[in-house]
């Protein structure tokens, strides 16, 4: 609560200093053997090197929380910077979450015109003004692949079984739209509950299934490479106005370089995560990924219908 109060006496009086106390909190609700987690350590790095000690930078991860408890932190002002995977959108900007539906998009270039040019611009009035998070930048994902304890070849593979998603409502429609029983569970709940059996199948990148250690309860990755989307790197946008030019030059500069090298660190570890799922047991198998596409477009383009115009006709256009 320091850094408010610091912000309210300071008030109007304009200084060459950011307008809060020097704490950085960036909340990762991810391993920290992922490497969002080890962006997040350079970032923290250029925070502190390049403020010469001005700023320090905590990390948090799943001690605090999944997800959306780091979000809603964010959104209050608890945390000044929060990792998202695809539910940010879904929470703050639905109108425009697009860019990570199932079975829509053959790769990343693809989904990342949804925050491009004009439907940029309102992505990021939606997500200040519902939640009070400006989104300072985007690191590519790898695709996201179903696991499971049997072979997955076609949606009939999937029918009635009880899938572990995120709480993304338009995910669930679409995955109920080819078969499945989806069941939204927060990702430090995903092991045990597929140990136990609550669920039978989970989906998500080749990064996460290795740091989640979940080859040890699951047998197969399906490679439906489903979701082509983006990790956002959100801030509290009332830290961000408190901040001086200077130092939201800085900050932004920081995000910036360690997402670009974070890209590259994704997509040189993208063979080396399904090198090692094999060496733990796992078995890679090939889906036919036309037949999920073509049974998911009744439910994408239901969905489609609640996006924004824009957004809505280019999504329709990928899948026709």
């Amino acid at each position: 609560m320091k850094k408010f109060a610091l912000a309210a006496l300071l008030g109007s009086v304009s200084l060459a200093v950011p307008a809060f106390a020097d704490d950085i909190s960036i909340a990762l609700h991810v391993d920290p053997s992922h490497e969002m987690f080890r962006v997040g350590e350079r970032l923290k790095e250029a925070i502190e090197t390049q403020s010469e000690g001005r700023f320090t930078v905590t990390l948090l991860g799943t001690e605090v929380g999944g997800e959306r408890d780091h979000l809603e932190g964010a959104s209050v002002g608890e945390y000044q910077i929060a990792l998202g995977g695809s539910m940010p959108m879904s929470l703050y900007a639905p109108a425009y979450a697009a860019s990570d539906l199932p079975f829509v998009y053959d790769n990343s270039e693809s989904a990342r015109k949804v925050y491009e040019g004009a439907i940029g611009e309102a992505v990021q009035n939606a997500l200040i003004s519902n939640g009070n998070l400006r989104l300072m930048g985007l690191s590519v994902r790898n695709p996201r692949n179903l696991t499971s304890k049997k072979p997955v070849m076609t949606p009939d593979d999937v029918a009635g079984a009880r899938l572990r998603i995120p709480e993304i409502a338009p995910w669930v429609t679409i995955w109920q739209e080819v078969g499945a029983l989806p069941s939204p569970i927060a990702w430090p709940e995903v092991y045990t509950s597929l140990q136990t059996g609550v669920i039978e199948m989970q989906e998500n990148p080749v990064d996460f299934i290795y740091a989640g250690r979940l080859y040890e309860v699951q047998d197969y990755v399906n490679k439906t490479e489903h979701v082509h989307s983006f990790f956002h790197w959100l801030m509290n946008n009332d830290f961000y106005e408190g901040l001086s030019d200077e130092d939201r030059t800085l900050i932004q500069g920081a995000i910036s370089d360690s997402i670009a090298w974070g890209d590259e660190l994704v997509k040189a570890n993208e063979s080396t995560a399904y090198d090692n799922l094999k060496a733990k047991g796992m078995e890679v198998v090939e889906p036919d990924v036309a037949a999920f596409r073509e049974k998911a477009k009744p439910a994408i383009r239901k969905v489609a219908e609640g996006f924004a115009p824009e957004v809505r006709d280019y999504v329709l256009s990928q899948i026709e």
